[in-house]
């Protein structure tokens, strides 16, 4: 019968060099790791802090004069503004009967200080049952659009709307019906074309209360109209139902590979579940996953304005202290 013959034994030279090699190649192995798995990337961080500019709404300020609200802004550390015109108590606007005088004096004061105006405050319901409000709201709409370069800018955001005849931010049936979607859709036909002539653009915020109310319909929306003056607000909090809000690293990567590179501005607030259904309070507050939120936006790779809203002027330098703080995380 055949015996297997013993190995001889490693001298102890061999073995020292073989003791050696393993822990060679244990300490390359665990730099290799180290280099490809890291705690945080000074790369992303530092193409953050390039690509996205912190702004603020200007709602923030409602109510005060002109010069005193810019200059507030200025203070508060902000270069760039989401601009509502009827905001300020010194200077009335009326969008039915555009005071051009008046225009020209707030753009003017915002450039300045050096603020940039990033976005212009169309927000109307665009399927508002009432018809008389929604010719008003289309009509404060439409002057923008034509005239954008008399207020500035050429981004005009709004929501996209609901059939509650109570309020312009509470759910209704029919937004969830294909009638409802229908409707959206050919108002956004419409409001698109009327940019597109302009050289404007209208940027939409969905929310789950209204009818644009998932990434799914958003993407759908963008699809059907496919127009290149229709684009995105992303506001990733108005996209959390309760239920969603534990699943949220999933529903965030699906949102921005749906839809995300249809966005020219951003939100930063937060969101939190309550009994009546989530809620959207300031920044900070809330459980939105903000390192995940800022990667993705870094990632759309182009500069762009994160824009502080649903924050009072007395809590605005905490909430912009916290979101600075989360570039740190990347």
């Amino acid at each position: 019968m055949n015996r297997l013959k013993k190995p001889e034994s490693l001298s102890r030279r061999d073995a020292l060099r073989a003791l050696g090699a393993a822990a060679l190649a244990g300490r390359m192995a665990l730099a290799a790791e180290t280099t490809t798995k890291p705690q945080g990337s000074p790369s992303l961080r530092e193409k953050a802090r390039k690509n996205l500019k912190l702004g603020v709404s200007m709602q923030v300020y409602g109510g005060m004069p002109l010069e005193a609200a810019v200059r507030r802004v200025k203070e508060d550390g902000f270069g760039g503004v989401l601009c509502d015109y009827t905001a300020f108590k010194d200077v009335p606007f009326d969008h039915a009967n555009p005071d051009w005088k008046a225009v020209d004096k707030i753009r003017t004061c915002f450039e300045g200080h050096g603020i940039e105006i990033v976005a212009l405050f169309g927000y109307f319901n665009v399927v508002d049952p009432n018809p008389e409000r929604r010719k008003v709201g289309e009509a404060r709409m439409n002057t923008y659009l034509q005239n954008w370069k008399r207020f500035g800018c050429p981004i005009v955001s709004t929501e996209t709307g609901t059939f509650n005849a109570e309020s312009q931010w509470i759910e209704d049936p029919k937004n969830y019906t294909e009638a409802g979607y229908v409707a959206c859709r050919e108002a956004f036909k419409k409001l698109a074309g009327t940019a597109d002539k302009a050289g404007a653009t209208v940027a939409i915020e969905c929310y789950w209360r209204n009818v644009i109310d998932s990434a799914e319909r958003a993407e759908r929306l963008f699809k059907e109209v496919d127009s290149p003056a229709l684009k995105l607000t992303m506001d990733a909090c108005n996209y959390f139902r309760n239920e969603d809000i534990p699943r949220m690293p999933v529903v965030l990567e699906d949102m921005f590979k749906r839809v995300g590179k249809h966005t020219v501005v951003a939100h930063a607030k937060d969101v939190k579940a309550s009994p009546k259904g989530s809620q959207t309070p300031a920044a900070g507050t809330g459980d939105l996953d903000y390192p995940l939120y800022l990667r993705l936006l870094t990632e759309l790779d182009r500069g762009m304005w994160l824009l502080l809203e649903h924050v009072t002027a007395a809590d605005v330098g905490r909430a912009r202290e916290y979101v600075k703080a989360q570039f740190d995380k990347l």
